[in-house]
């Protein structure tokens, strides 16, 4: 057989191939004209079917056990306040432009308003509206779900505890989790165990943690903004993150918490108006740098066995205490000749290298006396306050355990 004809053949084979893998067209299915319920209409429907849900209220749970679409039309499907309305088994499904309300009440038994089961791979759930359900949207141990510009509200009447999560990622992998609003759930997005996923531009607020992460690797997380919640993004216990472009705002305690992480790239983040900007705990080797630290009740808080950690090129400026460090010695930071932006900073850069010419200590004896004497700030670059500072270098009992940047940056920091 000559080459052009083997290639002939080929083609033809694969053609045959597809022509019997798949459906000879796609059937439309309309609730109230094809049938009453959206359960009724998945058990009519063939592979690659698609659904449409028009205007109204559709009552009851469904299944969905096939390759098909949900589209909705204005309608809202109803879930009868018993366990998870939508409960995706195939894999292959998409949900999109569609209303869910009214799951079950039960945080335990994980009612929601979608419920991705493992096998529901790469199932799309785009585009909809997700009100008064326990959980959102939970996937459990599903790989390649794409969940996108969702609008998620948890149930503002019962207390943060007693909801549950927005977005809720159970031992997944190569998620997509893009684009989504949530709003008064216990935690926006909790991802936990959950590997090789993408979380960005995502807007979470008014909750406990905006997005939680526990026990998860090799995630990106980014573009993202956590406002108004106790904490705006928590991660502990993971590895490998990339953790970048993120915004923090007016979060009650802590913009950016992480505890017990390693191995993580945390830069470029926003990190404004809230409790603490950010806090270290029992975290190592990670590179902490170019972030935003500013108009915190604290800047930074360093807890005990955080350490070996690349520190630079931060701007930690306006909060009204620049760092809490908890430690038995000082922490050197900068030794690679490029250390951080400190409002504080109380000193020169004569040879115009952009960096200052003695270290920076931070909570040192000046920064200790705005924080208790406010007003004190007047008196920031004076003649006297400068003595005091060098005092303190000088006589050990009035020094503290503390952060000592070698290399404060005066230019090229970013934003």
């Amino acid at each position: 057989m000559t080459a052009r004809r083997l290639k002939c053949a080929v083609v033809l084979a694969l053609g045959f191939c597809a022509s019997v893998g798949a459906p000879a067209h796609s059937a439309v299915l309309r609730l109230g004209r094809d049938a009453p319920s959206l359960q009724a209409a998945i058990s009519r429907a063939e592979a690659g079917d698609v659904i449409e849900v028009p205007l109204g209220l559709w009552p009851g749970s469904a299944r969905v056990d096939k390759p098909v679409s949900i589209r909705g039309l204005g309608g809202t499907i109803d879930g009868g306040g018993k366990g998870s309305v939508l409960v995706v088994e195939s894999a292959g499904v998409v949900i999109e432009g569609l209303t869910v309300t009214n799951s079950g009440y039960d945080v335990g038994k994980s009612d929601a308003c979608i419920y991705l089961a493992a096998s529901a791979t790469n199932a799309v759930v785009r585009n909809n509206e997700l009100v008064d359900c326990a959980f959102g949207i939970w996937v459990h141990e599903t790989p390649g779900a794409r969940l996108e510009d969702n609008h998620i509200l948890g149930r503002a009447d019962l207390r943060p505890t007693d909801r549950g999560n927005g977005i809720h990622l159970f031992n997944a992998s190569d998620l997509l989790v893009r684009g989504n609003q949530i709003e008064r759930a216990r935690d926006g997005i909790y991802v936990s165990a959950t590997e090789n996923s993408v979380i960005e531009g995502n807007r979470t607020g008014h909750q406990r943690f905006g997005i939680h992460y526990m026990y998860s690797y090799d995630n990106v997380l980014r573009g993202n903004t956590s406002h108004d919640n106790i904490v705006g993004f928590a991660l502990m216990e993971s590895k490998h993150l990339l953790v970048e472009d993120n915004a923090a705002r007016r979060n009650e305690r802590d913009g950016l918490l992480f505890r017990n992480v390693q191995f993580s790239k945390i830069r470029e983040n926003r990190l404004e108006s809230n409790g603490t900007g950010m806090f270290f705990y029992s975290s190592t080797e990670n590179e902490i740098e170019d972030n935003l630290i500013s108009d915190n009740e604290m800047g930074l808080k360093i807890w005990a066995g955080t350490r070996r950690n690349l520190v630079a090129g931060n701007r930690i400026q306006g909060n009204r205490q620049q760092i809490f460090y908890v430690g038995a010695s000082d922490q050197v930071w900068g030794e690679a000749g490029r250390g951080n932006h400190w409002g504080d900073y109380l000193g020169w850069d004569q040879d115009g290298d952009g960096v200052g010419d003695r270290a920076h200590r931070a909570d040192s004896f000046s920064t200790r006396l705005v924080y208790q004497y406010p007003a004190s700030v007047l008196l920031l670059r004076s003649p006297a306050l400068e003595m005091l500072s060098h005092l303190a270098e000088d006589f050990p009992m009035l020094r503290t355990p503390t952060i000592v940047d070698v290399a404060p940056l005066f230019e090229g920091v970013p934003r």
